[in-house]
């Protein structure tokens, strides 16, 4: 069996460790896993070649998983979980009356002064705590909106507990572990930005609030992230393309590993239905 793990060109090179690990284990199944960079595809080469048994779309790009998936080849994760969440927009609109989340509008909508200050200016498809900016006047915000000029951006409330999330890990629709970021020097508490992590249990509440999301939004490997507000959690994004330094650097956890192991059992079962 031949599979395709597709990586945007500006992450496949600190993502070898993780790429490494999946390229190994689905050799220890007798199967070949072929990486390959999103921006050197072409959709019609690939139509004149033989196609993959299955395809692991760590690219953040949703249009090749459609592709694959028109033509009935498994994608982990599914074209619909890649196309909203990475796009926050779409994203809050998706799970609007399902879960909680910071009021949010886009920039074409918001009104400046509609929300009150500090307000939260995000790229719409921005990750890793990138193309954040806190607004605290009106100052900041000419200066956000400078910096995310010419890009898709939404402008959102900001809670009153920051510099402090969990990132919950998804595997096979199934909670794997959860962690908490904290930071004490800014409001984004990203591991990548130099926030602490440690491992953290979920309450009740926050296992329901993880598992509305999964009814309507299954995941193969993701994270969903939240934020507190009032000190209760309240849904901050998903990330689809999850990394995993976190969850190495706290726990035991091999989750490169847990991940192949579900794959292999996923392909083999739809590969044979």
């Amino acid at each position: 069996m031949l599979g395709y793990l597709i990586y945007s060109k500006e992450d496949i090179e600190k993502n070898q460790f993780f790429i490494q690990k999946l390229e190994s284990g689905f050799h220890q199944h007798g199967m070949k896993l072929e990486t390959l960079i999103y921006e050197k595809i072409s959709l019609e080469k690939l139509e004149n070649n033989p196609l993959p048994n299955f395809v692991i779309n760590r690219s953040r790009f949703y249009d090749i998983s459609f592709f694959f998936e028109e033509q009935d080849i498994p994608v982990f994760n599914s074209g619909l979980l890649t196309k909203v969440a990475n796009d926050k927009l779409s994203c809050y609109q998706f799970l609007e009356n399902i879960v909680p989340f910071m009021d949010a509008k886009s920039s074409t909508d918001y009104v400046s002064g509609e929300f009150s200050y500090p307000v939260v200016f995000k790229s719409c498809s921005g990750h890793g705590g990138s193309e954040v900016f806190l607004a605290s006047n009106a100052s900041d915000e000419l200066r956000a909106q400078k910096l995310l000029a010419g890009k898709p951006y939404l402008i959102q409330k900001c809670s009153n507990n920051p510099g402090k999330d969990v990132r919950v890990y998804i595997l096979g629709n199934e909670v794997v572990a959860a962690v908490l970021r904290t930071s004490l020097n800014s409001f984004k508490s990203n591991y990548s930005l130099g926030g602490n992590v440690s491992l953290y249990e979920l309450n009740d509440y926050e296992r329901g609030f993880v598992d509305a999301i999964l009814r309507v939004l299954p995941m193969d490997y993701a994270g969903i992230d939240f934020i507190f507000h009032d000190g209760k959690a309240v849904f901050n994004e998903i990330e689809d393309a999850v990394g995993a330094r976190m969850l190495y650097e706290v726990s035991d956890i091999d989750i490169a590993d847990q991940y192949v192991d579900y794959l292999v059992k996923e392909i083999l079962k739809r590969c044979n239905s």
